[in-house]
């Protein structure tokens, strides 16, 4: 059954094309959550790194 989709859809050009489009864009989808999920963990990160300065400077405070 696959093989036979396979078949129709290398001689049709229409949906041959539109396959494409549809791969197309599930590779851009997947990019982008990609690229979300990157942005997020550096923004993670760099809160932790504040979060651990200003614990730094309320402790140098407590001290004096």
């Amino acid at each position: 059954m696959a093989v036979s989709a396979l078949v129709r859809l290398s001689e049709d050009k229409v949906m041959r094309q539109a396959y494409q489009k549809r791969q197309d864009e599930i590779l851009l989808y997947n990019k982008r959550i990609n690229d979300y999920k990157s942005i997020a963990e550096e923004a993670q990160r760099e809160s932790q790194e504040k979060d651990a300065i200003i614990a730094q400077l309320k402790a140098q405070l407590a001290k004096k």
